[in-house]
């Protein structure tokens, strides 16, 4: 039985219009880089910095710390741009099936590629809240990039997210997302792992990455027994 619900952000509970998708592809094509569509959706869903380096190098580029951070800096400075013009929402149902899940029992965490500095507002935008065990918030918990050693495909931010729900079984954890990155870190941390098809990535796409279940949108979730949780509210 599942116990905590682990989600990634955007593609996955947020529809945040691809603008991280063309402002990371901008960032390091301003320094010089070729970005190719499979090269870029490769390393979406990681700690954007370490994207930025990755994709320059995949572009042709050798790039020094000094120009990572500088593509850095614009890609926040412009994502925030991005995010006040034309803001993130939430995927049709997702809220409705976050609120199910935790009246069932079952603490939702939220993980993200992002840095604090760009979850916090996004979030605070969408009005969202996280507060383990407060029925009134939206969320038991947010982990984000920067808040650990390393961010996917390591499996770092989903222990941390059970550390602050006090969640200790992995058996009793779910992992879903909408990237390659997100159904491997949810193997490694040895959860069950579950793509999600709410980003860019199809069935086929997924196939060849380790996975337990692919599901349309996490609302799908409810309908699973393994998410039944212990207080079903009808």
């Amino acid at each position: 039985m599942i116990t905590l619900a682990v989600f990634d952000i955007a593609g996955t509970t947020v529809d945040e219009r691809d603008e991280v998708y063309r402002t990371l592809r901008a960032a390091v094509e301003r320094e010089g880089a070729t970005v190719s569509p499979a090269e870029l959706q490769k390393w979406m869903g990681t700690e954007k910095r370490w994207a930025i380096r990755n994709l320059m190098q995949a572009g042709g580029l050798e790039p020094t710390d000094a120009v990572v951070d500088s593509a850095y800096a614009w890609f926040l400075d412009s994502l925030r741009d991005s995010y006040r013009t034309n803001p993130p929402q939430p995927l049709p149902g997702v809220p409705e099936a976050m609120a199910v899940l935790r009246a069932r029992g079952i603490k939702v965490a939220l993980t993200t590629g992002f840095s604090t500095e760009i979850a916090a507002p996004l979030l605070a935008g969408l009005g969202w809240t996280a507060h383990d065990g407060d029925p009134s918030a939206t969320l038991d918990a947010v982990v984000c990039a920067d808040m650990v050693a390393a961010g996917r495909p390591a499996p770092h931010m989903i222990h941390r997210a059970m550390e602050a729900t006090g969640i200790q079984d992995v058996a009793q954890v779910a992992a879903a997302g909408d990237t390659a990155a997100d159904v491997l870190a949810a193997r490694r941390a040895g959860v069950l792992s579950i793509g999600v098809l709410t980003g860019h990535m199809s069935r086929e796409d997924f196939a060849p990455h380790p996975h337990d279940a692919i599901v349309d949108s996490v609302v799908d979730l409810l309908s699973d027994a393994r998410f039944a949780g212990t207080s079903v509210t009808r």
